[in-house]
């Protein structure tokens, strides 16, 4: 469901904007995404596959996942790359929405002949 998607989003790129680490920052924002497919995704569905499958090439230490291994090993600049891609899915699939509620305001609103 799109606002489903919007909302964990949404808590993906506030996560970005929170304290901590680069690193950090993007390990808890991918948490809120961890299950969604790049099927599900417009548009960005092809970077995100290839985001996933870096994210699960690392194998985990003791007392972490594959996702913060994988993490740790990347590099500031790949992360915020990354980070960037989230942020960018964000906008885009908040904009399809807002387009989407717009179009039905519009279709409901009574006509002036009326």
């Amino acid at each position: 469901m799109m606002t489903d998607l919007t909302a964990r989003l949404e808590a993906a790129a506030l996560s970005l904007a929170g304290p901590g680490s680069i690193k950090d920052r993007f390990t808890d924002a991918y948490a809120h995404l961890e299950d969604l497919q790049p099927t599900e995704l417009p548009e960005l569905g092809p970077e995100f596959a290839e985001m996933i499958k870096v994210l699960h090439r690392e194998p985990a230490l003791p007392g972490e996942n594959v996702v913060r291994a994988s993490v740790r090993k990347l590099s500031n600049a790949d992360v915020r790359h990354y980070a960037e891609l989230l942020v960018r899915l964000y906008g885009l699939v908040a904009g399809i929405r807002h387009q989407r509620s717009s179009v039905r305001a519009v279709a409901e609103r009574p006509s002036a002949a009326a």
